[in-house]
């Protein structure tokens, strides 16, 4: 018997037994239904967990330290961080 005969059987006899049995059916369908909703809250879970993870990176680093920000300055403007290469680094 080839796989596809003995999928469509059990598919045909689960259709069959969940008609059969409605209790039985609607425990199916509530669990379908809770497995789906823990489906959708996981993924927007690790959607805003990634989103963290971005956001919470090093833009800036200078001598292994990180700098959310960095300006174009002239010679001695940088009164708020390190000046390095034209740029000061600051948070």
């Amino acid at each position: 018997m080839s796989i596809y005969v003995y999928w469509y059987l059990c598919a045909v006899m689960a259709s069959r037994s969940a008609w059969s049995d409605p209790v039985g059916a609607r425990k199916f369908g509530r669990a379908s239904i809770g497995l789906s909703v823990a489906g959708i809250i996981v993924t927007v879970l690790i959607i805003i967990i990634a989103i963290a993870v971005v956001e919470t990176g090093c833009p800036y680093a200078h001598n292994g330290v990180c700098y959310k920000h960095r300006d174009h300055v002239a010679y001695s403007d940088c009164w708020r961080g390190v000046q390095y290469g034209g740029y000061c680094y600051y948070n």
